[in-house]
């Protein structure tokens, strides 16, 4: 599609791409790349573990700087902005690659380091050749890095953690190496769902006789029948084409069973006899029976299962958990690992839609980390998947302080530009904002083109936010994108209905509308919608319900009246508003 101008993209690229800088051979100079004076907050030495470090292994990321970053990023906003000629040129993972290649020269220069180390045999190329990975003991990184791992326990949840405070690189090493994992990344908490409360079914009376404003919504209760009106897809044509994947993490493990009772009580189309496919990633594990069925994967699985009528649906049982003193791989935060694998697939193989329904604090995150995280996100985007996550259910925070600072806390991976953000709306005569869904600005990304517009006049024209001006940064990544239902969601776990409340519940919604319009752009011989965020923005803009009522909140105890309230136009509580599946097929048709 559009190949000819795909290439004159490319090779317009390629002859603005600058050079690294010229290769040292002295790698015997070697500087701090970081130091923290103490754990982050909550972590403390477990001074009593008895840590064997020869026999405990690690397995390092010595990531290289890849070339021309920016200027990728400029082609992927391109092809996903719609009116452009690059719009819905989709990439093949080869010519990403060749845009952004590392130069031979880094790995060159890494591996001579690690040879003159004696650790030339532990390392290897990654699969895109943009990282070299050192299986080795911890003894031998320590002594590669200058470096002193020790365990640390999170005083609150018990996790426990091997990492150093302080690491060194050779100076050469500059413009060649941007990122060495796992090293400094604690994170205030492990990586969490974005489920905030689960609680049982109980009918009430006045929710059974009150009449219902939206057909199948009965009182607060959510089903999808309820949904399918809400959105407008009860009408939705039957489509068979397109995949789409939901992301699982935390040995998190959907139960196929459930998911059958779930379908034959609440399916509103003709699939009770639908199901999944189950696919391992990074040691994960995909049990057949799981003795304890996890309610965030049910929940995600059940509710994209059910909106997607026929379209197939795979759950990527990604491993990767706390790490473990004994253990002995990158147990870090596994986006890494998933979206490796994610770029990793042919086109054929890629799913569609996305939706992921996990993330952590912004400020647990290291900045080398999380711009790696959004880089390929941003990949992703331009082979032409379409990512939502969820916004969190803090609302604006929970501590709310940083380096003694008070200040609205930020989710990651909500901050990052290249996904789609969906907040949480309770109600529905109308829907509101949900007190808890998270929304703000990012401290580390900032605010993208596509939304200048948008929060440039909530900025300049809303008055409710005036007291809080100076607890966020106005300049970076605004989120949530979009918002759907967050409470109330009718699932089953263990035989059983269940309610469960969190923007877990909103971003399998969103995302099953997406991956039907999706999939009727597919059946046509059209691409997918792919990144979003400027389609959204621009021309989709019309196709959602403009929420009004109700505000997010947080920081209790430390800020007063914190939070931000729904307005006309888009808003830090809930976007640009609930899909109408109905009016965004229109717009995606003409697209």
């Amino acid at each position: 599609m559009h190949l000819s101008k795909i290439v004159r993209a490319i090779l317009v690229f390629a002859a603005s791409s600058s050079a690294l800088p010229t290769r040292s051979n002295d790698l015997s100079k070697t500087s701090v790349i970081e130091k923290l004076k103490a754990p982050p907050a909550g972590w403390i030495e477990d001074e009593t573990a008895n840590l064997d470090k020869d026999g405990t292994g690690v397995k390092l990321r010595i990531h290289l700087a890849q070339q021309d970053m920016g200027k990728f990023h400029d082609v992927a906003m391109r092809i996903a902005t719609p009116g452009d000629e690059l719009y819905g040129s989709h990439l093949e993972q080869h010519v990403i690659n060749s845009m952004i290649a590392p130069k031979e020269e880094s790995s060159d220069l890494v591996m001579e380091w690690l040879e003159n180390a004696g650790l030339n045999n532990h390392a290897y190329l990654s699969p895109r050749s943009d990282s070299v990975i050192v299986e080795a003991s911890i003894a031998q990184v320590e002594k590669l890095l200058s470096a002193e791992y020790n365990v640390f326990v999170r005083s609150d949840t018990g996790a426990i953690a091997v990492r150093t405070l302080e690491y060194s690189l050779p100076d050469a090493f500059k413009g060649h190496v941007d990122m060495v994992q796992p090293t400094t990344f604690f994170g205030l908490r492990q990586m969490r769902s974005t489920i905030k409360a689960v609680h049982p079914i109980e009918d009430n009376v006045e929710d059974i006789l009150s009449p219902e404003a939206v057909t199948g919504c009965s009182g607060s209760t959510i089903n999808p029948k309820c949904l399918s009106n809400l959105y407008n897809f009860a009408s939705a044509a039957n489509h068979t084409t397109g995949l789409i994947g939901i992301g699982g993490f935390l040995e998190e493990y959907p139960s196929k069973s459930d998911l059958s009772t779930f379908l034959r009580s609440y399916a509103t189309f003709s699939n009770t006899a639908q199901t999944y496919t189950c696919t391992v990633v990074n040691g994960g594990s995909c049990p057949t029976n799981p003795g304890s069925p996890g309610i965030e994967a049910n929940l995600d699985v059940q509710y994209a299962r059910a909106i997607t009528q026929f379209i197939p649906n795979v759950y990527y049982s990604t491993g990767g958990s706390p790490p473990i003193v004994g253990g002995g791989s990158n147990t870090n935060e596994p986006y890494l690992e998933f979206l490796d694998y994610l770029l990793g697939l042919s086109n054929s193989s890629l799913p569609n839609t996305i939706s992921i329904s996990y993330g952590d604090d912004e400020d647990t995150v290291p900045l080398d980390y999380a711009d790696e995280v959004c880089n390929l996100f941003s990949q992703l985007g331009a082979r032409g998947v379409s990512v939502l996550v969820a916004s969190g259910d803090s609302g604006v925070g929970d501590t709310c302080t940083e380096s003694g600072a008070r200040q609205f806390q930020t989710s990651f991976p909500a901050s990052c530009p290249w996904v789609t953000v969906v907040g949480g709306t309770t109600g529905n005569s109308p829907e509101g904002a949900w007190t808890d869904s998270g929304g703000g600005f990012s401290s580390v990304f900032g605010r993208p083109s596509y939304q200048n517009t948008a929060v440039s006049s909530w900025l300049s024209t809303d008055t409710t936010h005036s007291s809080v001006t100076s607890y966020f940064n106005s300049s970076g990544r605004a989120y949530p994108d979009v918002a759907a239902q967050a409470t109330d969601f009718t699932i089953v776990a263990g035989g059983s209905a269940e309610g469960v409340d969190g923007t877990s519940c909103a971003t399998p919604t969103f995302a099953g509308v997406i991956q039907l319009l999706n999939s009727d752009r597919i059946a046509s011989g059209k691409a997918g919608l792919g990144f979003l965020n400027p389609w959204l923005y621009s021309t989709a803009t019309s196709g959602l319900t403009d929420i009004t009522k109700g505000k997010n909140t947080g920081c209790s105890g430390v800020i007063s009246g914190a939070g931000f309230s729904a307005v006309s136009g888009w808003d830090p509580a809930t976007g640009l508003g609930t899909p109408n599946y109905g009016s965004l097929l229109t717009i995606s048709q003409s697209t």
